[in-house]
């Protein structure tokens, strides 16, 4: 898979994350996707959440996200994921 061909697929799997996540007024925003250095860094919005508990829970979408982007792009991928709700 070229390096194009793998960005778009975890682009993909993040599209499909984020639409469930702005269902409940959050959003999961892509800060920096560095294939070279095998990292993707993504950021939990939630500014716009009128309901916190509707939020997927931050270990909860810890797997969500795994299991979405190992199901399009079969390398190895270092996820951080920023989440306000995690001290």
């Amino acid at each position: 898979m070229s390096e194009t061909a793998s960005a778009q697929a975890i682009r993909s799997a993040v599209e499909e994350i984020q639409a469930l996540m702005r269902a409940d007024g959050a959003d999961l925003v892509v800060k920096e996707l560095n294939l070279p250095a095998a990292r993707l860094h993504l950021v939990v919005d939630l500014a716009n959440v009128e309901c916190l508990d509707c939020v997927v829970p931050p270990e909860m979408l810890r797997q969500v996200i795994h299991d979405s982007i190992t199901k399009k792009y079969a390398g190895e991928l270092e996820i951080l994921i920023d989440d306000p709700r995690n001290p």
